[in-house]
């Protein structure tokens, strides 16, 4: 394994956003890459648009849990869900969500944490797959957040290895989007 300092990530959403699928995918890229990664999810209502959160460590750690202040990412699939994850995001973090420029209104950051935006359903309803936003949001992520430690080719290899089949080609042109939409 890889020896890299540990890089925490929040991932918010709701039931049916894939946001559990997506920390299989960033895990499978990790082992790929021959990175430590730890990863756990908390379910709000058990159902289908209940608040989801998984919380995503990559590097030397010991545990998938991180205190509050210390994720350098937070990626929402939602924007309702943002407000439950900032706390986790320190001083200097970025939050990356899925919604145009219009969803930025309402979500204060603090210090020098800085918010993107992409417009990840649009993407993924465009090449096809709604249900795949979650993978443009990835696309995003790997292509704009400073120090992310995961890369292009390992995740696609996640999405060929773990996608349904049928999907696979879909999802990789729609993680592909994401990646060059900054």
């Amino acid at each position: 394994m890889k020896a890299v300092s540990s890089y925490d990530i929040v991932l918010a959403g709701r039931g049916g956003q894939g946001v559990i699928y997506l920390s299989r995918i960033m895990g499978q890229a990790a082992l790929l890459q021959g990175l430590r990664i730890r990863t756990t999810e908390t379910h709000g209502m058990a159902m289908r648009g209940g608040s989801v959160q998984c919380f995503v460590r990559v590097g030397e750690v010991h545990g998938p849990l991180f205190r509050k202040g210390s994720a350098a990412l937070v990626m929402a699939l939602h924007p309702g869900e943002t407000s439950l994850a900032l706390p986790h995001l320190r001083e200097d973090g970025t939050v990356l969500i899925s919604g145009g420029e219009g969803e930025k209104t309402g979500i204060s950051l603090a210090g020098s944490q800085k918010l993107l935006a992409l417009d990840a359903d649009a993407i993924a309803v465009e090449q096809g797959n709604p249900r795949s936003a979650n993978l443009a949001l990835l696309g995003g992520a790997v292509g704009s957040v400073k120090g992310f430690p995961l890369e292009a080719w390992s995740i696609e290899a996640a999405i060929a290895g773990m996608g349904p089949a049928g999907t696979v080609e879909r999802n990789l042109e729609i993680f592909r989007k994401g990646l060059n939409s900054f």
